[in-house]
This record gives C-alpha cells, structure tokens and sequence, in this order.
C-alpha cells in the first residue's frame, strides 16, 4: 500500500539543482557543497558530498543556481536541527520574506523535477 502525501506543500526533486551551504561556525566558516534531493515551500533536504559538521544553532545560508535558467536564489537562516545523517542537511524555512522570488524559484525547481 503506497502512502499518501499529507504535506500542505508538496515536494520536487529538481534534478541537477546544486546547493552551496555556508555555516558561520565558531572557529571560522564552513562552507559545503551538494545537490538538492527534494525542495518544497517550506523546506529544503540536501545530499552532502562531505559530512555535516556536528554543530547546531548556527547561522545558514544557502546558495541554489539553477542550471537551465541561471536563475540564483539564496536563503539565510538559523540552522536548528540537521538529519541524523551527517551526509544529509534539512532545513524548514522560518520566516521567508522573499515570496516572489521563491515562487519563481520553485516554478524553475518543478519544471526540473519533470525531466
């Protein structure tokens, strides 16, 4: 039996979307690289391509270009909880103030997930 999607807002898996993540870390900036696995409107998971430093309760940024269109789009926060994967980050997006410009990235995300 399949489960049924109950999230308000659905999932894309964008294929090819690359992420630069840059954590302001105590002792200096730890910046890591990896590829979207699903985005939605509230919400990003990553796959890694190096492991996730153990720390939490840090600043975030992240850096998403998309590859057909070029579109740029970043997304800054606080980073409360990473998955218990250290190759994998998720992060809930609080108080996104740039609506517009996440729609039109999301569009270009859910385009990418049809291929």
């Amino acid at each position: 039996m399949s489960q049924v999607e109950r999230r308000e807002n659905p999932r894309f898996n964008p294929h090819g979307l690359k992420a630069n993540i840059f954590l302001d870390t105590p002792n200096e900036p730890t910046n890591l690289e990896g590829e979207v696995i699903d985005i939605s409107h509230t919400g990003v998971k990553i796959k890694l391509n190096s492991v996730m430093p153990a720390s939490i309760d840090r600043k975030i940024r992240i850096e998403f270009l998309l590859p057909e269109s070029g579109i740029p789009f970043s997304i800054s926060g606080i980073l409360k909880h990473h998955q218990v994967n250290p190759t994998e980050l998720g992060l809930h997006y609080v108080d996104c103030p740039v609506v517009e410009a996440l729609d039109s990235f999301m569009f270009e995300c859910i385009k990418l997930s049809k291929h």
